[in-house]
Parts: structure tokens; C-alpha cells; sequence
């Protein structure tokens, strides 16, 4: 399995992965969030990026996630940050939720809407959520070429989610957002996070008093890495999209 797969709840890095906090930061900072506004998190993963917005506009956030112990993990995360009198976690699916007021800005980065269908409902949902001009935030990994049969084996389920290049794109536009950004990472953004994965992993197999699981820990890590630099590098990509809700919602025929 790449990085593309969900860590565990203990381990749960700030961000997804491969997203950087200054790519994040980058994000939190455009979206220009007043005071009084609310950013929705449709993420259900690392609310990292949520926090920073909270943080840096001053605003007030939800988030919708799928169990209560995430539900519970995720406060405990925002209180740690001082964030826990402004953010809000309710457990429950999007298909379920009926706000009371529209949302300066929705973030959807983190766990692949799948099948395909799902992004095209959540993109529909979201576009009355969001106020006029506000901010749909959509960040997902992305196949740039389709994975060789021993690399697909290796994704297992993953790759089921995992959709070419621009594909999610079209499905938002097509629900009547506005293409504002696209920020693709780059490969020596995979790179980085990989290779930060890969140690981790091999301190992990360190400390471990099981001589057998430390084995079994260093053979996968070493299994992952050795994947990515063969067929993952090529393979994968991850774009950040940005998307502005018209005046006039645009309608594609």
C-alpha cells in the first residue's frame, strides 16, 4: 500500500498525505475567511487544514466526520491547538446534513469520495452550502498514468478510488462551481513525504520488542518504498483545486 492510504487514528499526521503545511498554509491563507464566517470540513481525515483556517481568519468551523472516536480525536486535536471553543465535530455523512446557514468556504481534502457518483452528489450538495463567491477546496491523489499490474495489486482497494488527472475537476465544474485554482504538487513533494515515511516506519520497526513484527515492519516499509521509486513516482499525482461558486451557477451541456 502507498501513502495514499488512511494512517491510523494514532499516528494521524496534520495534513494528507502528500500535502505540506506550506501548501496548506497557501490554501488557509486564500480563501479569506471574515471573522464572523464558518468553513465546513467534508474531509472526515487530518483537519489540519481546517485548523489553520480557523486559526489564521478568526472564523468558526465544523466538521463532518464518520465515527464518534474520530469525532473525539479531532476535538481533542482542536483543544490542544486552543481551538476548541471555535470548532465544532459532528458525526455523520454529508447525504444526512442540513445546514442552517451557507459556509464561507467547504474543504474536501482528505478520503477519495468513491465511486465516482459520490463527488458529483457532494460537488452538488456543496454548491448550496457555500455562499455566492465562497470557496469549494477539493484536494485529492490522482492517477497520472494507469499503475502497472504488480503496482495495482500493491494499491489494492486504493486503487479503485484513484481517478485520472482532471477527471474530479470536470465533475465539480459540471455541478456549477468555477475552476479558481489548481495546485499540483510536485514530485519532489512525494519525494519528501515518501522518504519521511519510510524512516518513520524503520523507527517504528526499532522499537518494536517483537523480533518477528519488527520484521514483518521493515519488510513492508521496505516493500513501499522500494514500489513508489519503481512505479509510484510515475504513477501517482495529487492536485489541490480551488473552485468559486458563480453569481450565475454555471450549468455544462
Amino acid at each position: 500500500m502507498t501513502s495514499v492510504e488512511a494512517p491510523r487514528d494514532s499516528d494521524e499526521p496534520r495534513y494528507p498525505a502528500p500535502v505540506a503545511g506550506r501548501r496548506a498554509l497557501a490554501i488557509a491563507t486564500l480563501l479569506e475567511v471574515p471573522p464572523q464566517g464558518a468553513v465546513l470540513d467534508l474531509g472526515d481525515g487530518p483537519a489540519g487544514l481546517l485548523f489553520d483556517v480557523v486559526a489564521l481568519h478568526g472564523c468558526r468551523g465544523l466538521g463532518l466526520v464518520g465515527t464518534a472516536a474520530r469525532a473525539a480525536l479531532a476535538a481533542a486535536a482542536a483543544q490542544r491547538e486552543g481551538l476548541g471553543e471555535r470548532i465544532e465535530f459532528r458525526v455523520g455523512p454529508a447525504a444526512n446534513f442540513a445546514p442552517t446557514r451557507r459556509f464561507d468556504a467547504v474543504l474536501c481534502v482528505g478520503r477519495l469520495p468513491h465511486p465516482a457518483a459520490a463527488l458529483a452528489d457532494t460537488a452538488g450538495r456543496c454548491l448550496d452550502w457555500v455562499r455566492t463567491g465562497g470557496l469549494f477546496v477539493y484536494g485529492e491523489p490522482y492517477l497520472r498514468r494507469p499503475p502497472p499490474p504488480p503496482y495495482r495489486e500493491l494499491l489494492g482497494e486504493v486503487a479503485e478510488g484513484l481517478r485520472p488527472g482532471g477527471a474530479s475537476a470536470r465533475a465539480i465544474v459540471a455541478a456549477g462551481f468555477e475552476l479558481a485554482l489548481t495546485v499540483v504538487l510536485s514530485e519532489s513533494e512525494w519525494d519528501a513525504h515518501e522518504s519521511a515515511t519510510y524512516r518513520t516506519a524503520l523507527r517504528r520497526a526499532e522499537l518494536e520488542r517483537d523480533a518477528a513484527v519488527a520484521a514483518a515492519l521493515r519488510e513492508r516499509a521496505e516493500r513501499r518504498y522500494q514500489s513508489y521509486w519503481r512505479h509510484g513516482r510515475e504513477t501517482l499525482g495529487y492536485a489541490l483545486n480551488a473552485f468559486r461558486k458563480p453569481r450565475q451557477p454555471l450549468r455544462l451541456v
